[in-house]
């Protein structure tokens, strides 16, 4: 077996800039680190178990809110509960705007505790099976809740 000294030349280089790319993008990992870790602090995370269902939004007649049906699953169990949400146009909602969309104190008994009733959030909607009649009926196939952790 034959070395070049060309190619013993290369190796090394490339060794040692591995080396120095590494003493600088650990670093750097570390900053970015600190600096989203401060930038949320305070903010609450989302955690699981999953609730994985459908929802179902109704307006509710001659009233500006509106009535959210969830009716699915957690860790393989059923996992319904409904709640009114004030101030809510129906006819407006999008699969998009309905991610984000805070259901506090509605986790169902038995999936995260024993006694439910810990805030949720909506992280996922299928956007292909999410339809708005625009008559105030919006249905969602696939959604995806979190609990939110403080």
């Amino acid at each position: 077996m034959r070395f070049e000294p060309d190619e013993m030349c290369r190796k090394t280089r490339e060794a040692e800039e591995a080396g120095r790319l590494s003493r600088v993008v650990q670093p750097a990992l570390a900053v970015l680190l600190l600096l989203f870790g401060l930038a949320t602090e305070g903010q609450a995370a989302i955690s699981g178990p999953a609730l994985v269902g459908s929802v179902t939004i109704m307006q509710i007649p001659n009233t500006t809110d509106a009535t959210f049906v969830f009716a699915g699953q957690c860790r393989g169990n059923t996992a319904n509960f409904n709640t009114t949400l004030s101030n809510f146009n129906v006819n407006n909602v999008t699969a998009a705007n309905l991610e984000g969309l805070s259901l506090p104190g509605q986790g169902p008994a038995g999936c995260l505790s024993q006694a439910g009733g810990e805030n949720v959030t909506v992280v996922t909607v299928v956007t292909p099976e999410f339809v708005n009649t625009q008559t105030g009926l919006a249905t969602a196939a696939k959604v995806v809740i979190l609990y939110v952790v403080p």
